[in-house]
């Protein structure tokens, strides 16, 4: 059974034992991602992450790197809209190498102004390979149309100049600012000891200063809009968002069903209209992002340019279907991939520590495994109805990449 304990300086300490396991995953989480950046600091959250694996003041990077590996441990971070996590992989008898790790990188960093500069370019190439992928630039482009200017909108990576703008001072002050214990989570999931863990995270951390919260950030409302990035590739790239719902709303699940149903597999009614019956796309499927605030739920396909408005109207064309009518059966079957899919992550301790993490920050508290499967048993049609009604009655975003007539793909939508 897992347990959630709250350090003297309010830092909270996820523990999840699986016994059966011979490895740990151990991670901190800091609640502060993308949409914690002022317009200076954009991309600083994602440079942040990755300057914490460049040295500290007992190791240095290549120290970092040789002390995980030499125990065949795996070291890693990641950087979200809302937060940024830094996790390990390891076997059972190294955790307190981890632990000491991570908090080194976290406590103890140098974010040294040469090591700075190489990693900006770093960065850079980063953003450079991801404007290099349509699939993700069309997503990105959503994003902007979506949220207009809150900081929802801007790519995690930020531009080659807003990385290139960062000092050590402003990663110093992003850190001070979001990097503190009542906004933060250390979690573990594996062959653990919970009353060993919980006091070595304390060692590990106790030290660390409590802090005067900084201020909220704004929630964001979504705008919608168009936006075409015309290129000549082979295929086009669509991307359709409608006004979803938060992860705290009451039609969380609900959404999740509906963009199931739509196009979550290969018995969804879009796999099956666009690909198997009309051969339109190879690449086709829904999806529901929900956010602390706010959330979007749409469809992506790939397809020959000629053929994107075609595509496009199916998908509208399902959506309008399903605010009349949902079958039982397809909604069981829905529901049947998502109880799958949560249970199986629940077999992987990194997936398990991220989930806990994420619960703590949302909702204060760790979801039973029993409250979540009775939440998704009780959507129902009409639940599934509603929300595929309301995703239509509320704005629209479209992305293209590729030729094609964006403005003729709104127009179906209209």
């Amino acid at each position: 059974m897992s347990e959630v304990h709250t350090l003297k300086n309010s830092l909270r300490v996820f523990v999840d034992p699986m016994p059966s396991l011979e490895t740990v995953a151990l991670g901190v989480w800091s609640h502060a991602g993308s949409v914690n950046e002022q317009e200076a600091e954009h991309g600083i959250a994602h440079l942040l992450e990755h300057m914490a694996f460049k040295g500290t003041t007992t190791r240095s990077a290549r120290d970092i790197a040789e002390e995980i590996e030499g125990v065949g441990g795996y070291l890693n971070a990641a950087t979200s809209h809302q937060r940024t996590g830094y996790y390990v992989r390891l076997l059972k008898d190294d955790i307190v190498l981890g632990l000491d790790i991570l908090s080194d990188i976290l406590l103890c960093p140098t974010i040294a102004n040469e090591e700075l500069e190489k990693e900006k370019e770093v960065v850079v190439q980063e953003i450079g390979e991801a404007a290099d992928t349509p699939d993700d630039v069309v997503f990105e482009m959503l994003q902007a149309a979506s949220w207009n200017k809150h900081p929802l909108a801007r790519p995690i990576l930020g531009t080659p100049d807003s990385v290139r703008a960062q000092t050590p001072s402003s990663l110093r002050e992003f850190m001070s600012r979001w990097y503190h214990p009542e906004n933060m989570v250390v979690a573990v999931a594996g062959n653990v000891d919970i009353e060993d863990f919980v006091r070595r995270a304390g060692d590990a951390f106790g030290d660390m200063k409590a802090r005067e919260a900084a201020e909220p950030i704004s929630a964001a409302e979504f705008a919608g809009g168009v936006s075409h990035d015309v290129r000549d590739i082979e295929q086009t790239h669509l991307a359709i968002a409608l006004p979803g719902v938060s992860v705290r709303d009451e039609d969380f699940f609900a959404t999740r069903v509906f963009a199931d149903v739509l196009g979550g597999g290969m018995s969804s009614r879009l796999f099956q209209k666009i690909r198997e019956e009309r051969g339109l796309a190879y690449s086709v499927y829904a999806f529901a992002d929900g956010y602390e605030e706010c959330g979007l739920t749409g469809a992506y396909v790939g397809a020959d340019h000629g053929q994107i408005v075609t595509a496009a109207g199916l998908i509208r064309d399902e959506i309008e279907a399903m605010a009349s009518d949902v079958g039982r059966t397809e909604v069981d079957r829905a529901r049947a991939m998502l109880r799958s899919s949560l249970m199986m992550s629940l077999e992987n301790p990194s997936s398990r520590i991220e989930a806990g993490a994420g619960q703590l920050f949302v909702h204060d508290r760790v979801i039973p495994i029993a409250e979540l499967s009775s939440r998704l048993d009780a959507v129902s049609a009409d639940d599934v109805k509603r929300c595929a009604a309301r995703a239509l009655s509320g704005g629209l975003s479209i992305s293209v990449v590729g030729a094609g007539d964006a403005e003729a793909v709104a127009a179906i939508f209209d």
